[in-house]
């Protein structure tokens, strides 16, 4: 249950985590099979992990997907001078949920700033934020990558010039006129 942050404690004992750490040395081999099992051992741990974070199931099954992709492409990173396998994947999964919490604040700043967006006809307010994202492939690629990159990066005007090579007036110019035109076209959908 989201919010309640009763504490699930794992024991693993010292042959249980030799052989996580077998399983971790071979999906750093691309071992397929290594991904399974380590999948069928964890994942109900992961999912206990992001669930308590995140109020939503969707989100939290994102957040374990997110997991074990990164456990997938990072396995050759793990260290076992450095702690444990499960302690690891903990971090990893953590982490998981906490960008899936950002983008969730994201999506949802975006909504607010579309619905407040003057433009010369009040449009309603478009019902999911989920939608905006959609959305977005139909701007201008300056646009849609300086709207990208103020709602889902968080980044300021001064970072989005520097990370397009543009003048910040150009990244303001972008981001005025993509959200009048992200406006209109969510307006149109409705």
């Amino acid at each position: 249950m989201p919010g309640n942050h009763s504490r699930v404690v794992f024991q693993f004992d010292a042959a249980a985590h030799a052989t996580h750490r077998r399983l971790v040395s071979r999906l750093a081999e691309g071992d397929a099979e290594a991904m399974q099992l380590f999948y069928a051992e964890f994942s109900p741990m992961v999912h206990g992990i992001v669930r308590r974070m995140l109020e939503d199931a969707e989100d939290a099954r994102e957040a374990v997907q997110d997991t074990f992709i990164k456990v997938w492409s990072q396995a050759s990173s793990y260290r076992s001078d450095r702690g444990e396998v499960v302690a690891w994947l903990v971090f990893i999964a953590r982490n998981s949920a906490i960008d899936q919490v950002r983008k969730g604040a994201r999506r949802r700043r975006l909504h607010e700033t579309l619905r407040s967006f003057p433009t010369e006809t009040e449009y309603p307010a478009p019902e999911q934020p989920e939608s905006i994202a959609h959305h977005l492939i139909q701007l201008s690629i300056p646009q849609r990558q300086a709207l990208e990159l103020a709602f889902f990066s968080d980044f300021t005007q001064s970072e989005i010039a520097k990370a397009l090579r543009m003048p910040v007036g150009n990244v303001k110019n972008h981001l005025r006129r993509g959200l009048a035109k992200l406006k209109q076209i969510v307006a149109r959908h409705e």
